[in-house]
């Protein structure tokens, strides 16, 4: 997704993407990461004339877990909500909802060239 998110001219660019192996394309049920899975939101913006790239929210697992027998470590998705000037700044908030198999939330980030930063979370479920 292409948006200018702080009002400069200059579109940044949103990417989310989410791969957990799974035959039908969803999210496992299960507690535990299978190697190489990961879900993420990217934002890959102009500072200074170089494109960045920076991770607004998401998880990677490099490898399958195999730490002690019902440690928790279930994988979550990271998507998009809204792209949206919540508090009426002129510049615009980027809202990413989390979600795993019992629960998730949604966090509401302003993204610049100082970074990224967290402005609200609720989390929801079990």
């Amino acid at each position: 997704m292409r948006v200018d998110l702080d009002g400069d001219g200059e579109d940044e660019v949103l990417i989310s993407a989410t791969n957990y192996f799974t035959k039908a394309g969803r999210m496992p049920n299960k507690s535990t990461s299978t190697a190489g899975s990961y879900s993420f939101v990217l934002l890959r913006q102009v500072v200074g004339g170089v494109v960045k790239t920076k991770l607004i929210d998401g998880e990677f697992h490099v490898k399958a877990y195999s730490g002690p027998e019902g440690h928790f470590d279930a994988p979550s998705r990271y998507e998009i909500s809204a792209v949206l000037d919540i508090d009426g700044d002129g510049k615009m908030e980027v809202i990413v909802n989390d979600a795993y198999y019992e629960g998730g939330g949604t966090t509401i980030y302003r993204c610049s060239a100082k970074g990224i930063e967290k402005l609200a979370q609720v989390a929801y479920g079990a």
